[in-house]
């Protein structure tokens, strides 16, 4: 028959079995013992009602802010493309471990009843701590809420940095100057083309020469002309005439020589202009050999900057993807350029803050019946030390001047025996000396005598041995039994032989 187990008894039991290690680890959270938080007295009440709520109010605090740190580390961690899954919630969970920890040693370190530079000294480190978990815990809420946005920033950050590649990337390969240098040979050309459609500088002056040339032969044209027209109308008219003839062949001449100046003119013009379109044709050909060869410079140019942009641009497009470092430097971005994302992060910043101090003010503010408690036992414990220090101080100070009064006994012995016990010391080592020789002496008499006998006892026997054999063969029935006491008798002598040996040997 197998004893009914109340399943009521065995569900209470279970329940308080689960509210004393919640308890316990409340307690511990706390830095307190729980057997103090759960000490009662004879009447069964808390003995320590205040300080209980209060220590247990910490602990709670404490795992708050260890949860919480360790969801932030992990939600950074788990951001970052190089972490796994189960990296982060690894992490996290070791980050927890240590902020509780550090929680635990900066609520041990708080003494209600300190000085007051001593608690402001405390406060400011302490609040130092709980500033930077107070971030660590904020960074993922903050993120989180403003996801749409740092996405936008990631992107136009991305956008940024790949129009600055593109531009770093010309100035690398020198395409800009490239550029500038085809611009400038392309104005070098309209220019040239446009001094090619206009005429010389000087061309003007020779023009106007030609034309002042032309001008007076007009003039000498006319007259010339009025003096030939009757003279060719009597050529027609008459018979040939040489006079005649050479008169219209002298106004000929006259004629002509006064139109090559003006001709001449024409063909300076001509030439100068001729050499003016020469010139620059040269010149238009060179530039567009130089644009030619610009071109293919800045073809070159392209292409090594096509390289380098897509090389770097593959690396942009993974920054702006690798999670932690892009949100983090969005965010940064934000809360500097933009003031109400920089007021919400320092509203969280300020709320995680007030939280994580509100433990420390509580242990440095309120003194309760439990830090009462400890505040006792821990100056009895001073006390106690106190006097053990002192006790063993006081034992120090007795050896040495035991020590010291030992000293000077032995120092003004020796004064006053003046050499005598040192001579008395001398002589009866040089006795003892003497004495050690003597026995020395002795017991190496005795080991001879010991090792000869043993050496003849040893000899009997064989004989006596070879004796029993010759005995045994003669007489096959039966020994001779005083072959066999004679025997025994030489094993007696050569055990007491051995035992002489033994005996020297313990002397030596």
């Amino acid at each position: 028959m197998h004893a009914s187990v109340n399943p009521a008894a065995a569900t209470a039991t279970g329940n308080r079995q689960w509210r004393r290690a919640a308890l316990s680890f409340l307690a511990l959270s706390a830095a307190v013992p729980v057997e103090v938080l759960e000490e009662r007295d004879q009447r069964g009440a808390y003995r320590f009602i205040r300080g209980r709520h209060k220590y247990y109010g910490i602990g709670s605090l404490v795992i708050f802010f260890a949860i919480f740190s360790g969801y932030g580390m992990g939600h950074m961690l788990a951001t970052m493309n190089t972490i796994s899954s189960w990296g982060a919630v690894i992490a996290g969970l070791i980050w927890a471990v240590f902020q509780w920890c550090l929680e635990r040693q900066m609520l041990i370190s708080i003494r209600a009843d300190a000085a007051w530079w001593k608690k402001l000294f405390g406060l400011s480190w302490r609040g130092l701590l709980a500033l930077l978990s107070a971030s660590t815990m904020v960074y993922p809420f903050f993120v989180e809420s403003n996801r749409a946005e740092i996405d936008v920033k990631v992107g136009e950050m991305a956008r940024t940095r790949l129009i600055d590649n593109v531009q770093s990337a010309q100035l690398a390969v020198g395409l800009p100057a490239l550029r500038n240098d085809a611009t400038r040979v392309e104005g070098a050309i309209k220019q040239v083309d446009l001094l090619l459609a206009s005429d010389p500088p000087d061309l003007a002056a020779y023009r106007q020469r030609a034309k002042v040339c032309w001008q007076v032969f007009s003039k000498i044209d006319i007259a010339l002309q009025r003096q030939l027209r009757p003279l060719l109308v009597q050529k027609n008219i008459n018979s040939p005439d040489a006079l005649l003839d050479a008169r219209i062949d002298a106004l000929n001449q006259k004629l002509n020589a006064a139109k090559a100046p003006c001709q001449i003119a024409d063909s300076v013009v001509m030439t100068k202009l001729l050499e003016w379109k020469q010139q620059k044709n040269a010149d238009k050909k060179v530039l567009l050999n130089e644009q030619k060869q610009v071109q293919i410079y800045i073809g070159e140019a392209k292409q090594k900057e096509t390289a380098l942009s897509d090389s770097q641009e593959k690396r942009i497009q993974l920054a702006a993807q690798s999670g932690f470092a892009a949100d983090f430097a969005a965010v940064a971005d934000l809360v500097r350029n933009d003031a109400n994302r920089r007021f919400q992060l320092i509203w969280w910043l300020t709320w995680f803050f007030a939280i994580e101090m509100v433990a420390i003010l509580v242990k440095f503010t309120s003194t309760t019946d439990v830090d009462l408690q400890f505040n006792s036992l821990e100056t009895a414990t001073q006390e106690q030390i106190k006097a053990q220090l002192l006790i063993q101080q006081e034992q120090i100070a007795t050896s040495r001047l035991q020590a010291s009064m030992q000293a000077k006994g032995e120092q003004a012995v020796w004064l006053a025996d003046d050499g005598q016990s040192a001579r008395a010391r001398v002589q009866m080592e040089q006795e003892l000396e003497m004495q050690l020789h003597r026995q020395l002496k002795e017991l190496d008499v005795d080991l001879r005598l010991n090792v000869e006998a043993l050496n003849l006892h040893l000899l009997q026997l064989a004989a006596i041995q070879q004796l029993k054999n010759t005995s045994s063969v003669l007489n096959t029935d039966s020994v001779d039994p005083r072959i066999e006491n004679m025997v025994q008798e030489t094993i007696t002598k050569i055990l007491d032989s051995l035992s002489g040996l033994q005996r020297s040997s313990v002397k030596l």
